[in-house]
Protein backbone atom coordinates (compact mmCIF):
# COMPACT_ATOMS: atom_id res chain seq x y z
CA UNK A 1 0.00 0.00 0.00
CA UNK A 2 1.04 3.82 -0.89
CA UNK A 3 1.31 5.50 2.08
CA UNK A 4 1.07 8.38 0.58
CA UNK A 5 -2.80 7.38 -0.74
CA UNK A 6 -3.40 5.98 3.05
CA UNK A 7 -2.66 8.96 4.84
CA UNK A 8 -4.84 11.04 2.42
CA UNK A 9 -7.84 8.65 3.15
CA UNK A 10 -7.05 8.80 6.69
CA UNK A 11 -6.45 12.51 6.74
CA UNK A 12 -9.75 13.19 4.87
CA UNK A 13 -11.55 10.81 7.37
CA UNK A 14 -10.40 12.40 10.38
CA UNK A 15 -11.54 15.74 9.27
CA UNK A 16 -15.16 14.15 8.29
CA UNK A 17 -15.30 12.70 11.57
CA UNK A 18 -14.06 15.29 13.72
CA UNK A 19 -16.68 17.35 11.92
CA UNK A 20 -19.46 14.56 13.21
CA UNK A 21 -17.71 14.79 16.75
CA UNK A 22 -17.76 18.74 17.48
CA UNK A 23 -19.67 20.41 14.47
CA UNK A 24 -16.93 23.16 14.31
CA UNK A 25 -18.25 26.25 12.49
CA UNK A 26 -15.24 25.25 9.96
CA UNK A 27 -13.78 22.17 8.53
CA UNK A 28 -10.43 23.21 9.29
CA UNK A 29 -11.28 23.82 12.55
CA UNK A 30 -9.99 20.52 13.11
CA UNK A 31 -6.88 20.13 15.86
CA UNK A 32 -3.81 19.17 13.82
CA UNK A 33 -3.99 16.57 17.93
CA UNK A 34 -7.11 14.42 16.22
CA UNK A 35 -6.10 14.35 12.81
CA UNK A 36 -2.55 13.27 14.17
CA UNK A 37 -4.01 10.52 16.57
CA UNK A 38 -6.64 9.96 13.83
CA UNK A 39 -4.26 8.86 11.05
CA UNK A 40 -2.05 7.00 13.51
CA UNK A 41 -4.71 5.13 14.86
CA UNK A 42 -5.80 3.87 11.35
CA UNK A 43 -2.67 3.61 9.66
CA UNK A 44 -1.86 1.01 12.60
CA UNK A 45 -4.88 -0.94 11.44
CA UNK A 46 -4.42 -0.92 7.89
CA UNK A 47 -0.60 -1.51 7.36
CA UNK A 48 -0.50 -3.95 11.01
CA UNK A 49 2.90 -1.15 11.94
CA UNK A 50 3.57 0.53 15.53
CA UNK A 51 2.58 4.02 15.26
CA UNK A 52 3.40 6.83 17.39
CA UNK A 53 1.77 10.10 17.92
CA UNK A 54 3.97 13.06 18.88
CA UNK A 55 7.19 10.79 19.11
CA UNK A 56 10.27 12.93 20.40
CA UNK A 57 13.34 12.82 17.66
CA UNK A 58 15.85 11.79 20.53
CA UNK A 59 13.64 8.87 21.55
CA UNK A 60 13.20 7.71 17.85
CA UNK A 61 17.72 8.51 17.66
CA UNK A 62 18.00 5.66 20.77
CA UNK A 63 15.40 3.32 19.02
CA UNK A 64 18.22 3.50 15.86
CA UNK A 65 21.07 3.18 18.01
CA UNK A 66 22.34 6.47 17.77
CA UNK A 67 23.98 7.48 21.52
CA UNK A 68 22.34 10.76 23.27
CA UNK A 69 24.96 12.89 23.03
CA UNK A 70 24.69 16.55 23.89
CA UNK A 71 24.93 17.79 20.36
CA UNK A 72 22.43 15.32 19.11
CA UNK A 73 20.24 16.85 21.75
CA UNK A 74 21.05 20.40 20.77
CA UNK A 75 20.03 19.40 17.00
CA UNK A 76 17.05 17.61 17.32
CA UNK A 77 16.00 19.76 20.52
CA UNK A 78 12.48 18.70 22.09
CA UNK A 79 11.23 18.70 18.21
CA UNK A 80 8.71 15.61 17.94
CA UNK A 81 7.32 13.59 14.81
CA UNK A 82 3.59 13.93 14.48
CA UNK A 83 3.57 10.16 13.55
CA UNK A 84 6.49 7.77 13.77
CA UNK A 85 5.72 4.66 12.31
CA UNK A 86 8.10 1.43 13.32
CA UNK A 87 8.78 -1.91 12.72
CA UNK A 88 10.55 -4.44 14.81
CA UNK A 89 11.11 -1.49 17.29
CA UNK A 90 12.67 0.57 14.76
CA UNK A 91 11.40 3.69 12.94
CA UNK A 92 10.71 3.18 9.13
CA UNK A 93 8.95 6.36 8.19
CA UNK A 94 7.95 9.74 9.40
CA UNK A 95 4.37 11.51 8.56
CA UNK A 96 4.12 15.32 9.34
CA UNK A 97 0.57 16.64 8.93
CA UNK A 98 -0.82 20.17 9.18
CA UNK A 99 -3.98 21.86 8.53
CA UNK A 100 -2.76 24.88 5.94
CA UNK A 101 -5.14 27.11 6.41
CA UNK A 102 -2.38 30.24 6.99
CA UNK A 103 -2.88 33.44 4.95
CA UNK A 104 0.76 32.49 4.05
CA UNK A 105 2.33 30.69 0.83
CA UNK A 106 3.39 27.53 2.14
CA UNK A 107 2.33 26.09 5.68
CA UNK A 108 4.80 25.66 8.63
CA UNK A 109 6.64 22.67 8.51
CA UNK A 110 10.15 23.79 7.86
CA UNK A 111 11.80 23.10 11.01
CA UNK A 112 9.84 19.98 12.09
CA UNK A 113 11.10 18.43 8.71
CA UNK A 114 15.01 19.80 8.86
CA UNK A 115 14.75 17.13 12.38
CA UNK A 116 13.15 14.77 10.49
CA UNK A 117 15.43 14.67 7.12
CA UNK A 118 18.76 14.96 10.20
CA UNK A 119 17.54 11.45 11.07
CA UNK A 120 17.13 10.21 7.51
CA UNK A 121 20.73 10.91 7.44
CA UNK A 122 21.82 8.24 9.24
CA UNK A 123 18.53 5.69 8.91
CA UNK A 124 16.33 4.19 6.52
CA UNK A 125 13.50 6.65 6.79
CA UNK A 126 10.75 7.64 4.52
CA UNK A 127 9.41 11.12 5.24
CA UNK A 128 5.53 11.88 3.97
CA UNK A 129 3.87 15.34 4.42
CA UNK A 130 0.22 15.71 5.18
CA UNK A 131 -1.49 18.87 4.97
CA UNK A 132 -5.29 19.33 4.98
CA UNK A 133 -5.68 22.22 1.87
CA UNK A 134 -8.22 24.85 2.46
CA UNK A 135 -8.22 27.79 0.00
CA UNK A 136 -7.59 30.95 2.18
CA UNK A 137 -6.92 34.50 -0.58
CA UNK A 138 -6.15 31.87 -3.72
CA UNK A 139 -8.31 29.29 -4.84
CA UNK A 140 -7.53 25.26 -3.89
CA UNK A 141 -6.30 24.99 -6.81
CA UNK A 142 -3.84 27.68 -6.72
CA UNK A 143 -2.59 26.31 -3.68
CA UNK A 144 -2.50 22.34 -4.51
CA UNK A 145 -0.56 23.66 -7.74
CA UNK A 146 1.69 25.60 -5.45
CA UNK A 147 1.89 22.66 -3.04
CA UNK A 148 2.66 20.19 -6.14
CA UNK A 149 5.60 22.32 -7.08
CA UNK A 150 7.04 22.81 -3.68
CA UNK A 151 7.55 18.75 -3.65
CA UNK A 152 8.68 18.26 -6.66
CA UNK A 153 5.25 16.66 -8.43
CA UNK A 154 5.72 14.24 -5.97
CA UNK A 155 1.85 14.60 -4.33
CA UNK A 156 -0.85 12.30 -3.69
CA UNK A 157 -4.10 14.77 -3.84
CA UNK A 158 -7.48 13.33 -2.96
CA UNK A 159 -11.03 13.85 -3.79
CA UNK A 160 -12.02 17.39 -3.10
CA UNK A 161 -14.52 17.94 -0.35
CA UNK A 162 -17.37 20.25 0.54
CA UNK A 163 -17.09 22.01 3.52
CA UNK A 164 -19.66 21.68 6.27
CA UNK A 165 -21.45 24.51 5.36
CA UNK A 166 -21.43 23.99 1.52
CA UNK A 167 -19.52 27.25 1.16
CA UNK A 168 -15.81 25.90 0.22
CA UNK A 169 -14.10 22.90 -0.95
CA UNK A 170 -10.76 21.25 0.75
CA UNK A 171 -8.34 18.18 0.32
CA UNK A 172 -5.95 16.16 1.86
CA UNK A 173 -2.88 15.61 -0.12
CA UNK A 174 0.49 13.74 0.89
CA UNK A 175 3.36 14.31 -0.30
CA UNK A 176 6.41 11.90 0.38
CA UNK A 177 10.04 13.87 0.30
CA UNK A 178 12.55 11.50 -0.71
CA UNK A 179 12.16 7.49 -0.40
CA UNK A 180 14.90 6.36 1.65
CA UNK A 181 16.71 3.32 -0.48
CA UNK A 182 15.46 0.05 1.59
CA UNK A 183 12.52 1.14 3.41
CA UNK A 184 9.60 -1.08 3.15
CA UNK A 185 7.03 0.22 1.05
CA UNK A 186 4.08 -0.77 2.79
Amino acid sequence: MDIEKAVVEFGTEAVLQYRAVAAPRHDNEVPESFIRSFVALRLHQRLGCQAHVERLYTAMAIDLGMPLTPDLVTVLGSFRADVALYENGRPVAIVALKVFDAASPLPSIGSELDKAQVLARFAKLRIFVGVMICPIIVSLEARIERLHDIFGGNMYVGERQRSGDQQWQWCFACASLGDREGARSY
